[in-house]
């Protein structure tokens, strides 16, 4: 039995504990409205990686477990990057919308996922990145899994092509670290565009919840996140004002400021 080269992503659900007390009501009655979202959370997550369509031989296998989930394809498989990011995007909209937030990290390197074994070092590594450098609530990734991407285009179009449309679901931050930006890069991901707006009002309900922690390690992570939602709210409004009259567009306008 051999490693396989694969890309490997590792996602983490942040604050998990704290999701789960919330399904204790404080009379120690089950809080049934918060196990059902955490329930959908999951098993929307399942529906968009298809996890329950998984065939025994099929090159992309999911791994979930608790507030886990690990997703590999081999690393040349066709444009299996562009649709891994993609689908993890759509991941963290759905969780977002139900107030829970994902960190992780791609990997690429020697491993072994089947049904019932995971594990080697890209999978050592995808942890390592997503505890150790993602510290905030996003998915990051390197300039080498970008190049493996471009690598391994579709048939239907050349590497630059295939790295253009993969960096359209990427942000670089400050660190260099890219990383998948669910938040100035949701709004082409909406069903309808009249979704967008509602989508950003959940996201500083939970931001302005966040930054009031009294724990540091937890406040930095909603501090960064207030960050980039300013300026994707600032870009936004610019470009509306531009063009008033437009109701979606006073929607936009009518968004608070942090």
């Amino acid at each position: 039995m051999n490693y396989d080269d694969r890309i490997v992503c590792f996602l983490d659900v942040l604050g998990f504990r704290e999701h789960i007390h919330k399904t204790i009501g404080v009379s120690g009655n089950d809080n049934v409205d918060r196990i059902s979202e955490i329930v959908e959370a999951i098993q929307e997550a399942g529906q968009i990686l298809e996890i329950d369509q998984q065939k025994i031989f099929s090159p992309k296998r999911i791994t979930q477990f608790s507030d886990s989930i690990v997703i590999s394809f081999p690393a040349d498989k066709e444009s299996g990057v562009y649709h891994a990011i993609e689908e993890i995007l759509w991941v963290q909209m759905s969780f977002l919308k139900r107030d829970m937030l994902c960190r992780g990290a791609i990997a690429r390197g020697k491993l072994m996922h089947g049904s019932d074994v995971l594990f080697g070092p890209a999978m050592v590594d995808a942890y390592m990145l997503e505890s150790k450098a993602a510290n905030y609530p996003r998915v990051i990734l390197d300039q080498a899994i970008i190049d493996a991407g471009a690598a391994a285009h579709s048939m239907h179009h050349g590497s630059e092509d295939e790295r253009e449309g993969i960096m359209r679901f990427l942000s670089k931050d400050g660190d260099g670290m890219y990383y998948i930006d669910y938040i100035s890069k949701a709004r082409s991901e909406c069903d309808s565009p009249e979704e967008h707006p509602a989508y950003l009002l959940k996201l500083r309900k939970i931001i302005v919840h966040g930054v009031q922690n009294q724990d540091p390690s937890v406040r930095v992570k909603y501090l960064w996140l207030k960050e980039k939602f300013a300026s994707c709210l600032e870009l936004i409004k610019r470009n509306v004002s531009a063009a008033p009259g437009d109701e979606l567009n006073a929607t936009y306008l009518a968004i608070p400021e942090l």
